[in-house]
């Protein structure tokens, strides 16, 4: 009965991978584009608010490619598309990759990008799908706040 139920699940399993769909380059130009067109409508509002729209583009992108089970090769992907050193997708973080494919390096340095990762990280793992992600991140005290929670929920 168990040996049904391995070979049943095996065959769902592969039956789902050969059921997805193409995700092409020019699919991921225009992700990336999507999301570059948020950074630079977060940055024309000039509030303390408007960096959400940035960080929800970047947290739909990243969680979409996470269910579908594609996120570091992708964010990899993006990195090579984006013309940033090559590095192997076991080492790269898909959060802080796209961020540094879409954000101003002038105004996003590593510190920040690494903060806004972690918050999204954090977001990824414990948000309800229901929840909007501004709401999460307030909620929960603010993206500064989220982040040091990443490590407190890793734990």
């Amino acid at each position: 009965m168990i040996e049904n139920a391995q070979t049943s699940s095996s065959a769902k399993s592969q039956r789902k991978s050969s059921q997805s769909i193409a995700y092409s380059a020019a699919a991921l130009r225009w992700d990336l584009q999507r999301v570059r067109d948020a950074w630079r409508d977060s940055q024309k509002r000039r509030n303390r608010g408007a960096i959400y729209v940035y960080i929800a583009a970047v947290f739909e992108l990243v969680a979409w490619w996470s269910a579908d089970g594609h996120a570091k090769r992708r964010a990899h992907e993006a990195c090579c598309l984006s013309d940033l050193e090559h590095v192997s997708d076991d080492d790269v973080e898909p959060f802080a990759a796209i961020i540094r494919c879409t954000a101003s390096r002038k105004r996003v340095d590593a510190k920040t990008r690494s903060k806004w990762s972690r918050a999204l990280r954090y977001a990824l793992a414990a948000k309800s799908h229901a929840e909007g992600l501004q709401h999460f991140v307030k909620k929960n005290g603010g993206i500064n706040a989220c982040a040091s929670q990443y490590a407190h929920h890793r734990r």
